[in-house]
């Protein structure tokens, strides 16, 4: 669990010209299950404090089958690279006013 906003701290540096309408979250979830890191920059974003000496808990072991990415952005829940649904709640609160949340439910797979 994280405060840390990865989708908007990767969204500041990302130069998207001329790429296909409504690919943008995607794209941004991409380089997290890509990289297999959950926060892939360095040096990390401006204001954003990062114990170089926990880097190692930012690794993913495997490519997981639900990712949850908090973030400023509008909520979306959307698959990406075939086998991850990437969920980006919001956040409950925005300034004075409510905001979102997600609820999932997860069902074992038939064998």
């Amino acid at each position: 669990v994280t405060s840390a906003d990865v989708l908007f701290h990767l969204g500041a540096g990302e130069a998207n010209a001329n790429l296909p309408p409504g690919t943008r979250m995607e794209r941004l979830a991409q380089h997290l299950i890509q990289q297999q890191n959950y926060y892939p920059l360095f040096p990390q974003f401006r204001g954003m404090n990062l114990d170089l000496k926990q880097l190692d808990m930012c690794t993913m072991p495997c490519q997981p089958d639900i990712l949850l990415v908090p973030s400023r952005f509008n909520a979306f829940a959307r698959p990406v690279l075939e086998n991850t649904l990437v969920v980006n709640p919001g956040h409950l609160t925005k300034g004075t006013s409510g905001g979102s949340y997600a609820t999932i439910q997860v069902h074992p797979m038939k064998r």
